[in-house]
């Protein structure tokens, strides 16, 4: 009777487990058709980056004809010219050519960090002379937003080892953009068993992906260091999947702990593989792996714990709770001020400052500002649609997910007379950033963002029957960042992880098509 009970238990969760994911590939999928009618974008040039999002529709038939025409180039390249070459030694010349564009663009473009990230640097700088009283002090920085202190603290460390230098984070946002694209190319090997047109067709669609980390780069923050290890912890749980070594899932916990550290948003993959892992126990009665989610866990709370006894008994600091965490929901969900729909506003620090920066005052008028703005959504539902509409559009249909935005030297440019002088001798540059080469780049990342997430869909799709949890980990990170980002503050920049990880099941998709229309071509 109990193995009865244990059978049917097991069948609601694969039934949850199959259309849940099937849910997620037609999310996917309509995000790839929208992508084909409507494109957000910028109104920038190279001296002025816009944050404000703007929408143009098309009938889409010349989106469609050039995602042909890009599909069967795929075909042709995949099934002619590298046919019998494995697909590691493609990755091989594309991990170089890489390495020497993205070292090439941040010398050549030399930005310095501005708003937050000049912060940041500020900080690090500061924290290395143990002075941090202007960002502790009320109202400054670290007492609104103490989260940041995990990456100041890691830039602090790197200007330590290698000297006080912007410069060096950039070339760590390098090696790691690298390291990103080994670590997907094996986590893909592992999901889809080493199928070699896969991973050929993957190699493709990383090599264009490149381009949007060689703009990207140039970010002094956590995002794409803190995906390094976020990407790691994946690996590290989808081999544990493989072979029940308890080791993996510890450094997986390890790992997974410092990526947060360095960009919060990181708890999301943390989410994710943690539900896999409750999967796992639920259909497999794997009990080993009910011990070490707790550990995981209690492994997170120690590097927090420990990071706060260091910072306070070694340094002096005791860092303060700061914005309340609810205040960013109201902002998520408030009037939009200069940017759209969901963006920033600032709403949330001002909130603060009202309630004189008291924290239990500020959540209770929070929550009263977040039933009013909900009351007035339920009583204007055409608004409610139109505000998230909006909120989403400008998150997932800007397809150059705001990389080049990051590159843009702005009023660096307009108020630094001797870097527009330098600037002006290096004309492509410029012209990929805000003339006719950037009109280009936007095409291709359109087209590319059209194939990606239309294959993605039905790559995940097509996976959905095969209750495999390797398979199901990406899918369930992807979702839980999408609804992340519509309950929460949103930015094209911020979902880029989420993007970047759906390319092993677009590639999938891609091989499915193409196989299909082979098999048919051979039939005839």
């Amino acid at each position: 009777m109990e193995s009865e009970n244990c059978n049917k238990f097991q069948k609601v969760i694969n039934f949850f487990q199959k259309y849940g994911i099937i849910i997620i590939s037609i999310i996917v999928g309509i995000i790839g058709i929208l992508s084909i009618f409507i494109t957000a974008y910028f109104n920038t040039t190279f001296y002025h980056n816009d944050e404000k999002t703007y929408f143009k529709y098309s009938f889409g038939i010349f989106e469609i004809i050039i995602s042909i025409v890009a599909i069967l180039m795929i075909a042709v390249i995949c099934k002619k010219i590298i046919k019998k070459i494995p697909s590691k030694f493609i990755m091989i010349p594309l991990i170089i050519f890489d390495a020497i564009l993205f070292f090439y663009w941040i010398n050549i473009l030399k930005l310095t960090p501005q708003d937050d990230q000049a912060l940041i640097h500020e900080m690090a700088i500061s924290f290395l002379s143990k002075n941090m009283t202007l960002y502790l002090s009320t109202a400054g920085y670290l007492f609104l937003y103490p989260f940041q202190f995990g990456i100041t603290l890691f830039v602090s460390i790197v200007y330590k080892i290698f000297g006080q230098n912007f410069l060096y984070i950039q070339y760590i946002n390098v090696i790691c953009s690298i390291i990103n694209i080994l670590i997907l190319y094996y986590i893909s090997k592992i999901i889809f068993n080493n199928n070699e047109d896969i991973q050929k067709i993957l190699v493709i669609l990383l090599a264009v992906f490149s381009l949007y980390w060689m703009f990207f780069n140039v970010h002094v923050y956590g995002n794409i260091i803190g995906l390094t290890l976020a990407l790691i912890s994946v690996l590290l749980t989808m081999l544990y999947l493989n072979n029940n070594k308890i080791y993996l899932l510890i450094l997986a916990g390890i790992s997974i702990s410092i990526s947060i550290l360095l960009k919060t948003n990181y708890a999301i993959f943390l989410c994710g593989i943690i539900l896999v892992l409750i999967l796992n126990i639920i259909k497999k009665w794997n009990f080993k792996t009910l011990i070490v989610i707790p550990a995981i866990l209690i492994g997170y709370l120690v590097i927090n714990i420990g990071y706060s006894f260091l910072l306070e008994y070694k340094y002096n600091l005791k860092l303060p709770e700061g914005v309340p965490m609810i205040s960013y929901v109201y902002m998520a969900i408030s009037e939009p001020t200069n940017l759209s729909e969901g963006w920033y506003t600032g709403i949330h620090s001002k909130i603060f400052s009202e309630n004189n920066y008291n924290v239990e005052q500020t959540k209770k008028a929070t929550y009263e500002l977040i039933q009013n703005r909900l009351k007035y959504f339920f009583e204007n539902p055409k608004e409610f649609i139109r505000y998230f509409s909006i909120k989403i559009g400008s998150t997932w249909l800007n397809p150059t997910f705001q990389t080049i935005w990051c590159s843009l030297p702005g009023s660096r440019y307009t108020w630094n007379a001797d870097y527009a002088h330098y600037l002006s001798y290096h004309e492509k540059a410029l012209s990929m950033l805000g003339g006719k080469l950037y009109n280009v780049e936007e095409n291709i990342f359109n087209i590319y963002q059209i194939i990606v997430f239309l294959f993605a869909g039905i790559g995940i799709f097509k996976n959905s029957k095969d209750l495999d949890l390797k398979k199901a980990l990406l899918p369930i990170i992807f979702i839980g960042g999408f609804i992340f980002h519509i309950i929460w503050e949103t930015k094209a920049i911020y979902v880029i992880q989420y993007y970047f990880i759906l390319l092993p099941f677009s590639a999938y998709g891609l091989n499915y098509f193409i196989e299909k229309i082979y098999n048919r071509k051979s039939s005839k």
